[in-house]
């Protein structure tokens, strides 16, 4: 499917995710960063939205994924929208070397059971649930990602009223970073949040 957003166009296949309120709330607070110059990694690249975002706003932009069509279509995306783009394959940060100035999640964030009476879609299903308290991959990611980090780097991240804000706060804290909420939206039946984090 053709996905639109300002003048990034996207060709998303079905097995891939496409933006919903989640990936947007999340653009909207990359789109008020300046980020000229700087290095972004795109964490679970899906169709390569948020990582072409980052690249037209002038980051250096690795993107990565565990599913082979998610960065396949993010290297067709990138290169349709005229952006460079290193895209690898990667379980969090498995296949990833160096470190950013900025790291961009949308992961996985709904307990197992929530939302499948909304959501009947299989496929999605996965791409949203994490875990019993759907805070599976946001562990290991946490535990892992300030030694991606510059100095001074930040992560963006998405999560929702029910993956448990107090929780992954303290998950943050636990390792060192300081954490705020960058944005709130509520929708029906969630409330989605950014959380900043920032390694001092």
């Amino acid at each position: 499917m053709k996905f639109f957003y300002g003048d990034i166009i996207l060709d998303i296949p079905l097995s891939v995710y496409c933006p919903e309120e989640d990936s947007l709330l999340l653009a909207k607070v990359l789109e008020q960063e300046t980020l000229e110059g700087k290095t972004a990694l795109d964490m679970g690249c899906g169709s390569g939205f948020l990582a072409v975002l980052m690249a037209q706003k002038g980051a250096d932009v690795t993107a990565c994924d565990s599913d082979e069509a998610s960065v396949a279509a993010t290297k067709r995306n990138a290169a349709t929208n005229n952006t460079s783009i290193k895209a690898v394959l990667s379980d969090l940060f498995s296949h990833i070397d160096g470190t950013f100035d900025l790291i961009a999640f949308n992961p996985p964030y709904l307990p197992e059971g929530e939302d499948e009476h909304v959501v009947k879609d299989a496929v999605l299903l996965r791409q949203w649930q994490g875990g019993e308290q759907g805070r599976t991959s946001i562990e290991l990611f946490i535990a892992q990602a300030k030694q991606h980090l510059n100095e001074g780097g930040r992560i963006l991240m998405l999560i929702s009223s029910a993956t448990g804000e107090q929780e992954v706060g303290d998950l943050f804290k636990a390792d060192g970073f300081t954490a705020t909420i960058a944005a709130r939206q509520k929708i029906p039946w969630e409330e989605l949040m950014v959380i900043e984090a920032h390694n001092p």
